[in-house]
């Protein structure tokens, strides 16, 4: 497994066994990662950590490091509710760490808000 692979697993991003191959198209990546084509050529234009090999009549191949950012670029958006341009920003540090002390930070303020509510259901009764 490689090091981004690792470094996304330790963020808490699902990463899916990649088959052993330099390119993958489109609609592989599509399917690897759950996203739609037209949503992968969007963030194509947004995010330049995404940048597929375009070869004869425009079609896309994707490297491993692009699948990774693909996943990764998923995980900002869709699992931690950033912002285009707050996911920019995120992966702009390039320090996946903040990614899970954030998500660390984010689940003890749920507990502790849990916590908080028993607490004054307690105190009402």
């Amino acid at each position: 497994m490689s090091t981004s692979a690792k470094q996304l697993q330790h963020a808490g991003v699902s990463v899916p066994e990649l088959p052993d191959k330099l390119f993958f198209s489109i609609r592989e990546v599509s399917e690897l990662c759950s996203i739609e084509p037209h949503v992968l050529r969007y963030w194509e234009t947004e995010f330049k950590h995404i940048r597929p090999v375009k070869k004869s009549g425009n079609r896309r191949f994707y490297r491993h490091r692009d699948v990774y950012a693909v996943l990764q670029i998923k995980h900002l958006l869709y699992d931690l509710n950033f912002t285009i341009r707050g996911a920019k920003k995120r992966l702009m540090s390039g320090d996946l760490n903040d990614i899970v002390e954030q998500q660390d930070v984010q689940t003890s303020l749920r507990m502790i808000r849990e916590e908080l509510l028993s607490a004054l259901d307690l105190l009402a009764d």
